[in-house]
C-alpha cells in the first residue's frame, strides 16, 4: 500500500492535527486511527475513509480493531 494523502480522508485529517506532512504511511495512519478513534464520529465516516480503515485493519490489524476509548 502506498503513503496515504490525508486530504483525501476527512476523519483522518482532522486525527493528525499535530503532523505537517500531506502523505501518512499506512501503519501511521492505522495506528492514528486507533490511539486517536474517541475523538471521531463515526457517522462522520464517508464510504471511501470506510474502506481505507478496513484495508488497514486487515494489513496492519490482523483482521482486529483496538480503539483507545476514554
Amino acid at each position: 500500500m502506498q503513503q496515504i494523502n490525508r486530504a483525501q480522508y476527512r476523519e483522518l485529517d482532522m486525527l493528525l492535527w499535530d503532523m505537517h506532512e500531506q502523505y501518512v504511511a499506512p501503519q501511521v495512519a492505522f495506528e492514528v486511527y486507533e490511539r486517536r478513534w474517541a475523538f471521531i464520529d463515526p457517522d462522520n465516516i464517508k464510504e471511501n475513509e470506510q474502506a481505507l480503515i478496513d484495508q488497514l485493519v486487515e494489513l496492519f490489524g490482523n483482521g482486529c480493531f483496538m480503539p483507545a476509548v476514554h
